[in-house]
């Protein structure tokens, strides 16, 4: 019975699904949602009255971003405990609202002529990023459940505030998966990323009012585009199934020993096989000669 146990119990781990399997490629789809952190704008204005001062180069505004998407294809291969992948990724979110300096408003009304409030100024449009990474990963657990921390650096290809610039990027990752299969994995991922410097520039001239200057504004955003995200992730190994366990061993049961042979005890006390005979008796002693006659 111990035996049979055993070989149930040998089984049972042959069977479990292995997570992000050793020595084996892997292709992976994730998805989730996008957390871009607000981003800020400069502005610097040249008026055409050269009595009037120009505004030197300052912070204009503050733009936050509502949440959007991030998705991305992955494909690697696992080392064991060390990973290394490759990563092409998209995020796009929509600009949520702007915040203006108070006093770059105030200078430009003032030497303008004009009445602007913050409520008159709107923000439209989208950000999005276009990025090609290769990830390095550290894996903990491979037996059903695992763990992973790493990181990634690569390129980026950013689109927002009608511009467009490309710029180095890198990121951080961590993440749990689980075996839902011999081959899928499904997981939870959580990724920071950021960008190295944007440049986007916008120039426009403009007409004053009343006894205001008109004159040039130019804005930039000089920018790192920087985002958290959280991703379901669906992973599927290219490792073989693992063999199918060995059979059970089989029980050879041991026949009971024979029965002891059927035995006779003699009249001289000695035990022997039913089936000898007996030793014959002695014969009887001589009887004792005769007494000679006395005269």
């Amino acid at each position: 019975m111990r035996l049979y146990l055993l070989a149930a119990v040998a089984a049972a781990a042959i069977a479990t699904p292995a997570v992000a399997k050793d020595n084996a490629g892997y292709v992976g789809l994730e998805g989730g949602i996008l957390f871009p952190k607000s981003q800020h704008m400069n502005g610097t204005v040249d008026f055409t009255n050269p009595l009037v001062t120009d505004i030197a180069t300052g912070r204009f505004s503050r733009v936050k971003f509502k949440k959007g998407y991030d998705v991305d294809l992955i494909a690697g291969y696992d080392f064991g405990m060390f990973r290394l992948e490759a990563e092409a990724g998209y995020k796009r979110a929509k600009a949520k609202s702007i915040s203006v300096d108070s006093a770059f408003l105030t200078a430009f009304n003032t030497r303008a002529g004009t009445a602007f409030t913050s409520d008159d100024f709107d923000v439209s449009g989208r950000a999005s990023v276009l990025s090609l990474m290769g990830n390095a990963l550290l894996d903990f657990g491979d037996t059903g459940f695992g763990a992973y921390v790493g990181g990634g650096f690569g390129r980026a290809r950013v689109k927002e505030f009608g511009g467009s610039d490309s710029a180095w990027a890198y990121q951080g990752i961590a993440g749990v998966r689980t075996a839902i299969s011999e081959n899928i994995d499904l997981g939870l991922k959580y990724r920071y990323f950021r960008t190295g410097r944007l440049n986007f520039d916008d120039t426009f001239t403009f007409a004053g009012i009343g006894n205001g200057s008109g004159g040039t504004a130019a804005f930039d955003a000089r920018n790192r585009f920087s985002s958290h995200s959280l991703l379901l992730s669906l992973i599927y190994n290219f490792a073989p199934p693992p063999p199918p366990p060995p059979p059970p061993p089989v029980m050879v049961e041991t026949p009971p020993p024979p029965p002891p042979p059927a035995t006779q005890t003699c009249a001289d006390g000695s035990v022997i096989l039913a089936t000898d005979s007996c030793p014959l008796p002695p014969p009887p002693p001589p009887p004792p000669p005769p007494e000679p006659e006395r005269g």
